[in-house]
C-alpha cells in the first residue's frame, strides 16, 4: 500500500474524462471520498491529509539544494 503521506489529487483536465465530459479541478472531490472510505476517516480529515501532504511537496527545497550556498550572478 502507499502511504497516505504520500498521496495527491489532481484531475489530468482536460485530457482525462468521466461520464463524456472533460475532468476539472474540483472534480477531484470523488477521489476524495473515495480515500476517506479506504483510509476509513472523515471526508474532512481526507482533505486534511491531501493539503498537509501538498504543503510538505511545495514548501520544503530540495534537500540536495539546501545544503549548497546560493550564488548570484554578476553583471
Amino acid at each position: 500500500t502507499m502511504p497516505s503521506d504520500r498521496i495527491l489529487t489532481e484531475s489530468d483536465g482536460p485530457f482525462a474524462r468521466i461520464d463524456g465530459r472533460p475532468l476539472f479541478p474540483w472534480d477531484t472531490a470523488m477521489a476524495e471520498s473515495a480515500l476517506a472510505e479506504i483510509w476509513d476517516v472523515s471526508l474532512v480529515e481526507t482533505r486534511q491529509r491531501l493539503l498537509e501532504n501538498l504543503k510538505r511537496l511545495t514548501t520544503h527545497p530540495a534537500p540536495e539544494l539546501h545544503d549548497k550556498p546560493v550564488i548570484s550572478e554578476q553583471k
